[in-house]
């Protein structure tokens, strides 16, 4: 008897119950020594919370060795041909071989690397707060954080001007990089936004920003939703 309820005890230590904070594993796929997984959040979390998913996932998957975790956000598709953005990483690499990125602890006192490639929350935050004060009397229609290129995208709509749309980019400190009037055309029932001469475009559609490069304009380059 006292056997078994050792033997239960060690069970429900390994048992992790699912984090609550709500993900989905998109795209799983076998590396040489382990396993890559496409993970996606609802919002940007947590360092912990990334980390509680890992280890969740990791309880799950012992038999690799080495587990990448790359963590997206809401409005990425495998169709854009600029591939996903990756908010965050976190990655377990075999006990034998401990990589000097290594320095984070789950719950289960293992060993892993994490870094957040794109913005935190934090970050995340300032970015959407920015308003810059020629555009406060045009409506505002969304921001849209682009981690690939560190930088956030405000679209407005000027009632005034026959609903004319700007387009503004801006760094991490506020500083417009870039300030666009598209020229707006109706192709198939779908509005474009074009940006550049040579016929890049953005179309934007169920608060997803999708572009499109002149290069092959029937296809999505990148997508981000708004608001993250």
């Amino acid at each position: 008897m006292k056997k078994f309820l050792i033997f239960c005890l060690v069970v429900l230590t390994a048992c992790h119950s699912k984090p609550k904070t709500p993900f989905t594993i998109l795209k799983s796929v076998k590396t040489k020594d382990g396993a890559k997984l496409d993970v996606q959040v609802n919002a940007r979390i947590s360092k912990e919370q990334m980390v509680e998913i890992a280890a969740y996932i990791k309880s799950d998957s012992s038999q690799y060795n080495n587990l990448q975790i790359d963590y997206i956000l809401p409005g990425n598709s495998y169709k854009n041909e600029g591939g996903i953005i990756v908010y965050a990483t976190a990655a377990y690499h075999d006990k034998g071989v401990i990589a000097p990125t290594d320095t984070v602890k789950d719950n289960d006192n293992n060993l892993l690397s994490f870094e957040f490639v794109g913005f935190t929350p934090e970050k995340a935050k300032q970015l959407l707060a920015f308003n810059p004060a020629d555009m406060v009397d045009k409506q505002v229609l969304g921001k849209f954080i682009d981690d690939n290129t560190k930088t956030i995208s405000i679209i407005y709509e000027d009632k005034k001007e026959a609903n004319q749309s700007y387009i503004l980019e801006l760094d991490t400190l506020g500083k417009v990089v870039s300030a666009i009037a598209p020229m707006e055309v109706t192709a198939k029932g779908i509005k474009k936004m074009v940006v550049t001469q040579q016929g890049d475009y953005m179309v934007l559609k169920d608060s997803i920003l999708t572009m499109y490069s002149s290069a092959d304009n029937d296809k999505p380059f990148r997508s981000i939703k708004q608001g993250l």
